[in-house]
């Protein structure tokens, strides 16, 4: 299995290469690059106007021999296909155990990360999915954003393993808001509690769940970006949180992982309910 980075040539590139060789390395399993070639509307092109053809194939052999050159000198290993990249990315990674995607610049996988192809491979929730809207060079606080969801608790446990091997703190981040806001505790009765005895509550609640104690902070917030900006004070490099989702229906993801997976503007990794690593 490999850590499967999926790339453009737009101007994020470096980032995603400095990231997957970085995690390469912390987390000892090989990395590759790849790059789709988006020909679907010139073999359409090819179909209606038969004599473009031999031009055509031509000029995507080209551009195959100089992607494969670029991407070669990155140091990783590399590979670029034919096809429609979410279809491709997304075959491609039921046969790794992470993705990364870029969050930056213009270029065309890089606004799909916001979009499309993030939202088709949460959607899919087979493999955990990495958004880097940066680089992740350094990992030394690893947030995970907690609710009593097994979703989150496998997460947690993600976020574990990949602190054992990177040598890094992990913590879980608790938002609690009124009903109405991002996050009502739905698993207590916080009427005539408290502020400070319904935070009390929750921090035992999950902690109990974890089976830890004093790995937990749990904060009031009234909307998903609340935790981005918890996790930030906190001084988290990389922010985790669990999917349940493996639906078309869109909210099916929950509301953080919908917030933040277009807004974040730190390393976010999104992880399957079922993952174990």
């Amino acid at each position: 299995m490999r850590l499967l980075a999926a790339v453009d040539l737009g101007e994020g590139l470096e980032s995603v290469v400095e990231s997957a060789h970085f995690l390469q390395e912390g987390l000892g399993i090989p990395a590759e690059l790849l790059h789709v070639v988006p020909t679907p509307y010139f073999e359409a092109l090819g179909r209606r106007f038969p004599h473009l053809r031999p031009g055509l194939e031509e000029a995507l052999s080209q551009v195959e021999k100089e992607v494969q050159k670029t991407l070669a000198d990155t140091g990783l290993r590399a590979r670029v296909l034919r096809g429609f990249p979410a279809q491709v990315v997304a075959g491609e990674a039921l046969k790794s155990r992470l993705v990364l995607l870029g969050q930056r610049g213009t270029g065309t996988l890089e606004v799909l990360a916001r979009g499309g192809l993030a939202r088709y491979l949460l959607h899919r929730g087979e493999v955990p999915v990495l958004l880097l809207p940066r680089a992740l060079k350094a990992v030394r606080r690893i947030a995970v954003g907690l609710d009593d969801s097994p979703a989150s608790l496998s997460a947690f446990r993600v976020a574990e393993a990949w602190g054992r091997a990177l040598g890094a703190e992990v913590f879980g981040l608790h938002l609690v808001s009124g009903q109405g806001g991002c996050c009502f505790p739905t698993y207590l009765d916080p009427e005539g509690l408290a502020l400070t005895e319904v935070l009390a509550q929750a921090k035992a609640h999950l902690e109990q769940l974890l089976k830890a104690t004093g790995v937990v902070e749990v904060s009031k917030g009234d909307e998903e970006l609340d935790l981005l900006r918890l996790a930030k004070a906190r001084e988290a490099d990389l922010l985790v949180l669990g999917s349940k989702a493996k639906s078309t229906w869109r909210h099916r993801l929950g509301r953080m992982v919908e917030v933040l997976s277009s807004q974040s503007s730190m390393p976010l990794l999104v992880v399957p309910e079922a993952t174990v690593w």
